[in-house]
């Protein structure tokens, strides 16, 4: 029984990844297509930082659809790296819960991937 539910739980937990992945990155689609952003004018750091979000995430978002650990990692890691730009360059982090609304995915399959992984078997040597 609770195999069961635990099953429903990561199945459920993967569709919203999915759909909640789809959804970021429609939405960073837009604010990356709809802003008119001249990259001459960007400093070094506004482009590192857009490295690692929208492009870091965007990646591991659509990594995840394959391999989950493999995909929520790397979005995890460029959320990470885009925070530690943003504060290596002003001294405080990004204000809001924004950057980790649109990374939540990413959250979700690594979840999911760590959830339905089969335990690996040990080999025993004499």
């Amino acid at each position: 029984m609770n195999r069961q539910k635990s099953t429903r739980i990561v199945l459920f937990a993967r569709w919203l990844a999915r759909l909640g992945s789809l959804a970021s990155l429609g939405l960073l689609l837009l604010f990356f297509f709809g802003e008119e952003m001249n990259f001459a004018t960007l400093t070094p750091t506004e482009i590192w930082g857009l490295l690692f979000f929208p492009l870091g995430i965007t990646v591991g978002m659509l990594l995840g659809w394959r391999w989950e650990i493999f995909g929520g990692s790397v979005t995890i890691l460029s959320l990470m790296v885009f925070y530690k730009v943003m504060y290596a360059a002003s001294g405080e982090f990004p204000d809001g819960l924004w950057f980790l609304i649109f990374a939540l995915p990413g959250f979700l399959f690594l979840f999911c991937g760590l959830r339905s992984r089969k335990p690996q078997q040990v080999i025993k040597t004499a």
